[in-house]
């Protein structure tokens, strides 16, 4: 468990020290890029949207990693709010088993939600293009597009 929150801290702190990206500058990250995003909408107003989001592309929220809430509880009162939202689908899964099981490692899908300089951020990180199999790369394509819609659908303006 304590190497489980190690990671997820170390990832945690590479996000914030790369700062916000603008979503048509990807970084770099382990596996696919990284695509940030900001809003003015509040950190708990973002996290309602996602959930609907999520939930309304038929995946499953299956963890929270509320690293925010986790440091204040350890006494770092003014830690802000970070939370790491993990979620797949299991058809989506199977579907990507059945062509390269490694592949698998990629999920479940995360989007991360932390408040940086007044602002709500949303990182999300993209499924790799580059596989040998041309079968996992349009896989990859299309989930990448379903999960961009995902996070657009959080902060697109009211009405759009």
């Amino acid at each position: 468990m304590r190497s489980a929150v190690g990671r997820a801290a170390l990832a945690l702190s590479l996000l914030l020290a790369l700062g916000p990206a603008l979503p048509s500058e990807p970084v770099t990250a382990y596996g696919g890029p990284i695509v940030r995003y900001a809003t003015a909408k509040s950190f708990a107003d973002v996290i309602f949207d996602l959930n609907f989001a999520i939930t309304e592309h038929n995946l499953r929220i299956t963890g929270r990693n509320t690293i925010g809430e986790g440091l204040r509880e350890r006494g770092y009162s003014d830690f802000p709010d970070v939370e790491v939202i993990h979620f797949c689908s299991l058809e989506l899964a199977r579907e990507v088993l059945l062509i390269d099981p490694g592949f698998v490692a990629q999920m479940p899908c995360r989007i991360t939600v932390h408040e940086q300089d007044g602002e709500t951020v949303i990182s999300l990180i993209l499924l790799p293009l580059d596989h040998a199999d041309a079968r996992v790369n349009a896989f990859a394509r299309r989930m990448n597009g379903m999960l961009t819609d995902i996070v657009h659908f959080v902060v697109a303006p009211q009405g759009e």
